[in-house]
């Protein structure tokens, strides 16, 4: 009876770390989600790839980014539509709308823009694995 005890009271503490385990991940999520747009709305999109784009699409998403300063991006605004954690697949989906403008046009723009994170367990951080939207 003892034994039984103690087996279902280590089962209940390994139950209650893999739960806690899982929150602190989606509110790392929610963290890296935010921070990302944020950095992207104001005016810091080499910083937001570099910090948390995929390592392997970064040469591509700073030449795009380095060309949309050129052209004279501004972001005016942002809001997260959606946001979908995955927790299975240790997976994010995030669907985002930014407001913009190119100059010379003051023409406020929306455009919606579709990410998907993906969580690295070896740096324990999320990674974004998607492009930056057409700016047009």
């Amino acid at each position: 009876m003892r034994w039984m005890t103690r087996g279902m009271l280590l089962s209940s503490l390994l139950l209650l770390g893999a739960c806690a385990s899982q929150t602190g991940v989606s509110e790392e999520f929610d963290r890296s989600v935010k921070s990302y747009n944020k950095m992207v709305r104001w005016h810091e999109i080499e910083s937001a790839g570099t910090t948390y784009l995929d390592p392997d699409l970064q040469p591509d998403f700073l030449r795009q980014a380095a060309a949309l300063k050129k052209r004279g991006l501004s972001v005016t605004d942002f809001r997260i539509l959606s946001s979908t954690y995955i927790p299975e697949k240790k997976t994010g989906e995030v669907l985002t709308e930014f407001d913009y403008f190119i100059l010379p046009s003051n023409r406020i723009k929306t455009i919606t823009y579709r990410q998907i994170w993906m969580y690295q367990e070896n740096s324990k951080s999320w990674k974004l694995k998607s492009a930056l939207p057409l700016f047009e």
